[in-house]
C-alpha cells in the first residue's frame, strides 16, 4: 500500500499531539502506530474518512477501531468458537450495540455490568461502551449471587449484560438489588435477546451524547484474595501510553500479529492486551476453557503469532508430552507475555526448554497497569526478577517508616505512572490507604539491585516473621520448584506458640513422581538458611487458585 503524502503524516500527527492533549498521549500513540508498521498502511482516503469518522468522539482506544474497519475492513478482528468477525463487521455491530445502550436509557457516565465468558460479544461491549461514554463493570463469572449483589450494589450499573449461562446467580442477585427486567441484555449461544436487540439498531455511530462524567472508564473488581473485592475504576480516556508504547517496541509487537486470548476478560490485563492488539488492527482468537492440547491445536490452526497467561497455563503446557506437542505446528508463535502472578525462573526455563525462548514477564496490577518487563533471556541471567521499570513509570522502595530504602534492601513497593487507577470506587478510605506522595502501592514486596532490576519478595500480608526474622515465601518456593518432581509450591506462616509463626509448604508433584515431606525438607535444608527451611510439607493435588492464577493463601493457612 501506498504510504501517505507527507502532509497528511504531518496532519495525522497533528490529529494525535491533539489527543495527547486531551488525555491521550499522542507521541506515545504515534510511536506505536510507527514502530508496528500501521502508518506505512496508510493511504489518504483513508485519513480523510477516519478525520469524518471521528469528528466530536470521545478520546480512546475504540477510536482505531474506526480506522481499521476503513484500511483493513475484510481483515479478521475477532473470533471464537461460533464467530468470525472481520474489522467491518466488528465496528457495526460494535455502533448497533451503542446504539441499543442508548435505546434502553444508557448514556454518559453511567455504567454498564458484564457478566459474559470469553465471546467476541465481551469485545464488543468493551468498544461499544465508550461510544456512548459509559462505563463497563466486569464480574467474574465464578461468583455467586451474594457476591454479584455487593458489587451491583457499589457500581450501580445502569443496565447489565449477562449470559444465560450465569442466570441462575445473576438474576436473583440483580433482583435484591433492585435492578428491574428492562435493564437485563441476555446473551444465548444463538444470540438471545442481545441478538435481537442489536440486530434492530442502525450500523452507523451513534451520536456523541454530553454529559457529566461522560468520560468512560473500566471498573475491574480485584480478586479479593485478602477480603471484599474492591472495584478499582481507570479513566480510558486519561490513561497514558508510554509503558504501552514501551512494551510493543521492546517485545517487538507487530499490527499482523494474531493474539490468542486465554485469560479471563472479566479480569484487567486479558482485556487489555486483546484491546490492544485491537489498536494495532491485529486479530484475537479467543477461547474460553483452558486445555492445553486444545490451546496448541488453536494456535496451529488459527497461526497464533502471540498470547498472555498466567504461570500456572504455562505449567500446564510443559507438562504435555513432547510426542503429543509435535503433532502440532507451533512455528507461528512468537511471544508470551506472562504475568498476574509470581513466574517462577524453574517455570519459565521449563517452558521455553520445551517452546523456545519467548516468554516476556511482566510486573503490573489492575491499579498500575505495566510497570516493569523482563526478557526471555533475564530469567536466567538474573533469577526472579521482574524486570526492569517501563517508560513512565517511577517506583520506590519504602520501608516500615515510610523512608526509601537503599539498593537491594527488601520494602513495599509503590508505583507512579499515567495508568493509575482514578481509585477505588465509592471507596475512598481504600484509596487513600493506598497511596503516598502520589504513588500508589497493593502491597508488594520487593527489591531493586543496582542495575535497576526488580524482584518480588512477598506480598505485605504474606511475609513470615519467625523468631523476629523476616522471611519472604516467594524465595522459599523459587528454590521448591528447582526440584525436578514439584511441579507447583506454595508457603504460607501459621500460628505458633514459641516461634510466632512457622513455615508451612504445600507440594504438588509431577505426574508419576513419588515426593516425601522428608525429601523435601532436606532438599530445603541443603539450600536455604535453615530458618527459611519449612517445618512441615502437604502434598496437594493442585493449589486454591483465583481465576487469574494468584493462590489463594489465605486457603492454605486455614487448612
Amino acid at each position: 500500500m501506498a504510504t501517505p503524502p507527507p502532509d497528511l503524516t504531518s496532519r495525522l500527527r497533528r490529529g494525535l499531539d491533539r489527543a495527547r492533549a486531551r488525555g491521550q498521549q499522542g507521541a506515545a500513540a504515534l510511536r506505536i502506530l510507527a514502530r508496528t508498521g500501521l502508518i506505512r498502511s496508510l493511504r489518504p482516503q483513508h485519513v480523510a474518512r477516519f478525520a469524518r469518522n471521528v469528528r466530536g468522539s470521545r478520546p480512546g482506544p475504540h477510536m482505531a477501531l474506526m480506522l481499521h474497519a476503513q484500511v483493513w475492513p475484510d481483515r479478521l478482528a475477532v473470533a471464537d468458537a461460533r464467530r468470525r468477525l472481520s474489522y467491518a463487521e466488528l465496528e457495526r455491530e460494535v455502533n448497533q450495540l451503542a446504539h441499543a445502550l442508548v435505546a434502553i436509557g444508557v448514556g454518559p457516565g453511567d455504567r454498564v455490568a458484564l457478566m459474559l465468558p470469553n465471546c467476541a460479544e465481551y469485545l464488543v461491549a468493551l468498544q461499544a461502551l465508550p461510544r456512548v461514554g459509559a462505563s463497563a463493570v466486569q464480574i467474574g463469572t465464578r461468583l455467586k449471587a451474594g457476591e454479584i449483589e455487593y458489587i451491583l450494589g457499589n457500581a450501580q450499573p445502569r443496565a447489565i449484560l449477562y449470559h444465560a449461562m450465569f442466570a441462575g446467580e445473576i438474576e436473583p442477585a440483580c433482583r435484591r438489588a433492585g435492578i428491574g427486567p428492562g435493564a437485563l441484555i441476555r446473551l444465548d449461544d444463538d444470540g438471545g435477546a442481545y441478538r435481537l436487540l442489536v440486530a434492530a439498531q442502525p450500523g452507523d455511530r451513534p451520536p456523541v451524547l454530553g454529559g457529566k462524567g461522560a468520560d468512560s472508564s473500566v471498573i475491574v473488581y480485584t480478586s479479593g484474595t485478602t477480603g471484599k473485592p474492591k472495584g478499582a475504576s481507570r479513566n480510558m480516556s486519561r490513561t497514558g501510553l508510554d509503558a504501552v508504547a514501551d512494551l510493543v517496541n521492546t517485545v517487538g509487537i507487530e499490527h499482523q500479529d494474531v493474539h490468542l486470548v486465554v485469560c479471563p476478560l472479566y479480569h484487567s490485563a486479558a482485556p487489555a492486551f486483546a484491546l490492544i492488539m485491537m489498536s494495532l488492527g491485529g486479530s484475537v482468537v479467543v477461547i474460553d476453557h483452558f486445555e492445553p492440547e486444545e490451546v496448541l491445536a488453536t494456535i496451529a490452526r488459527e497461526k497464533v503469532t502471540c498470547s498472555f497467561m498466567v504461570p500456572t497455563q504455562l505449567v500446564r503446557l510443559t507438562s504435555i508430552e513432547p510426542a503429543v506437542r509435535q503433532r502440532y505446528d507451533l512455528s507461528s508463535l512468537r511471544w508470551i507475555l506472562s504475568g498476574a502472578a509470581p513466574l517462577t525462573t524453574e517455570t519459565a526455563r521449563r517452558f521455553q526448554d520445551a517452546y523456545g525462548p519467548i516468554v516476556w514477564n511482566f510486573y503490573g496490577a489492575t491499579e498500575t497497569g505495566l510497570v516493569t518487563l523482563a526478557g526471555p533471556h533475564d530469567h536466567a541471567a538474573r533469577p526472579g526478577t521482574v524486570g526492569r521499570v517501563l517508560t513512565g513509570n517511577q517506583i520506590r522502595v519504602l520501608g516500615e517508616d515510610g523512608r526509601e530504602l537503599p539498593v537491594g534492601e527488601v520494602g513495599e513497593l509503590y508505583v507512579r505512572n499515567s495508568m493509575l487507577i482514578s481509585g477505588y470506587h465509592g471507596d475512598q478510605a481504600s484509596t487513600d490507604k493506598a497511596m503516598k506522595d502520589g504513588f500508589f502501592s497493593v502491597g508488594d514486596l520487593a527489591r531493586v539491585d543496582a542495575d535497576g532490576f526488580v524482584y518480588l519478595a512477598s506480598r505485605v500480608h504474606d511475609m513470615v516473621i519467625s523468631g523476629g526474622v523476616n522471611i519472604y515465601p516467594a524465595e522459599i518456593e523459587e528454590h521448591l520448584h528447582r526440584h525436578p518432581d514439584v511441579m507447583e509450591a506454595a508457603v504460607v506462616g501459621v500460628p505458633d506458640d514459641e516461634w510466632g509463626e512457622r513455615l508451612v509448604a504445600f507440594i504438588v508433584t509431577r505426574p508419576g513422581a513419588s515426593l516425601s515431606a522428608e525429601e523435601i525438607i532436606q532438599f530445603c535444608r541443603e539450600g536455604l538458611a535453615d530458618y527459611k527451611r519449612p517445618r512441615r510439607v502437604e502434598f496437594m493435588d493442585a493449589l486454591p487458585r483465583n481465576p487469574t492464577g494468584k493462590v489463594l493463601k489465605r486457603e492454605l493457612r486455614a487448612r
